[in-house]
């Protein structure tokens, strides 16, 4: 896979995670009492997979920047 398909995808997948952590938080914590409890539950372990695709996200763009020569 070429580092600009890399640095490409890392960065979609850098905004896709940000966007479910904010749900996933406003979900969660600043409104809870307006979901049933599945749904805050839901909402808590999907914050882990969320902050877990940002690290990853940020460390292929990190990948995909350094191999093509560019400030990491």
């Amino acid at each position: 896979m070429k580092y600009q398909a890399i640095t490409n995808l890392a960065n979609a997948l850098l905004v896709f995670a940000v966007l479910a952590m904010l749900v996933t938080i406003w979900v969660g914590y600043i409104r809870p009492d307006e979901f049933s409890i599945a749904v805050q539950i839901t909402a808590h372990i999907s914050l882990i997979f969320a902050a877990t695709m940002l690290k990853i996200a940020y460390v292929l763009r990190c990948i995909g920047r350094y191999e093509r020569k560019l400030e990491v």
